[in-house]
């Protein structure tokens, strides 16, 4: 199976960026708050964004994403205590060692 068809396919690790092949509907849907968020990677966030380009309903559920991303900003002015940050933050580190997953930068 070549790179490409890895990639569009998916595998048990879920599927791998490749320059130039947009990712497919589940994948988009799945990773949309990442992207709303600018927390993907540099291929990852082309991919996604390539796909919404093309297809209406993925574009429709990101324009749902920001939307409700900007209530939430706008309805919770408050900040977490640094406590609950720090024991979130402590939370989603441990997560990701144990899915094998490296913060990207």
């Amino acid at each position: 199976m070549s790179a490409t068809e890895d990639a569009a396919s998916g595998s048990a690790a879920g599927p791998r960026p490749v320059e130039g092949v947009p990712c497919g509907c589940d994948e988009a849907v799945e990773r949309l708050w990442e992207y709303v968020d600018s927390e993907l990677g540099a291929l990852d966030q082309q991919r996604v964004e390539a796909h919404l380009e093309e297809c209406a309903p993925c574009l429709e559920e990101e324009h749902i994403e920001v939307v409700l991303k900007q209530l939430v900003r706008r309805c919770c002015k408050e900040e977490a205590p640094a406590a609950l940050r720090m024991r979130i933050h402590e939370q989603l580190t441990v997560l990701r060692l144990r899915t094998g997953t490296a913060p990207e930068v």
